[in-house]
């Protein structure tokens, strides 16, 4: 079966032959994986965008014309698909209820645009302060760099959190707390 041309493939996938869809996504998975992963910021969007790319393709196979290569239609679903996963993503980490929240002793931080800024130093202070938070949050005990990297880097809530790890709410929320508690601790010298 390896050697079926996409035409014949994308057929034997409409006459609903599971081998022919597990040979669609093998053969196209690694192209697409690498253009995922240069759209998106994180691996885990690279692989979830594949994964999206590959069931839209499938609701759509009828769709596709043979006049075009099978390969340039998948990738052009991808780069599409990507670029709606990383921007969910980085939507989802920035979201203002997570920067707004209050800290865990009660406190508000002020929040500056510093993108706005065109000061060479001023960028590479962000760079290096953003690469120490990575490495702050990568030091923590894993229960709580896990509670803290879903809420805060994927953007799920708390309930999410806990119904992913299976996990009563309270002890996610706790564990968010602490977590934060510990990150700030880790922190503080490099405001």
């Amino acid at each position: 079966m390896p050697s079926l041309t996409d035409q014949e493939l994308v057929a034997a996938c409409l006459a609903g032959r599971e081998s022919a869809y597990a040979l669609l996504v093998e053969r196209y998975t690694p192209r697409l994986h690498r253009i995922a992963a240069r759209i998106c910021r994180h691996p885990q969007d690279a692989e979830d965008a594949v994964q999206e790319a590959f069931l839209q393709a499938v609701r759509d196979l009828r769709k596709w014309k043979p006049t075009a290569p099978l390969e340039a239609w998948l990738v052009t679903i991808t780069v599409r698909t990507a670029q709606k996963v990383d921007q969910r993503s980085n939507r989802a980490a920035s979201r203002s209820d997570s920067l707004d929240a209050p800290l865990p002793d009660g406190n508000q931080r002020e929040l500056r645009d510093q993108a706005a800024s065109t000061d060479p130093a001023a960028a590479a202070g962000r760079t290096d302060l953003a690469s120490r938070l990575a490495a702050a949050i990568a030091d923590l005990p894993d229960k709580y760099r896990i509670a803290v990297t879903l809420r805060f880097q994927e953007g799920l809530s708390p309930k999410e959190i806990a119904e992913h790890l299976g996990l009563p709410e309270r002890t996610v929320r706790t564990q968010l707390q602490r977590g934060l508690r510990a990150l700030r601790e880790r922190i503080e010298g490099l405001e």
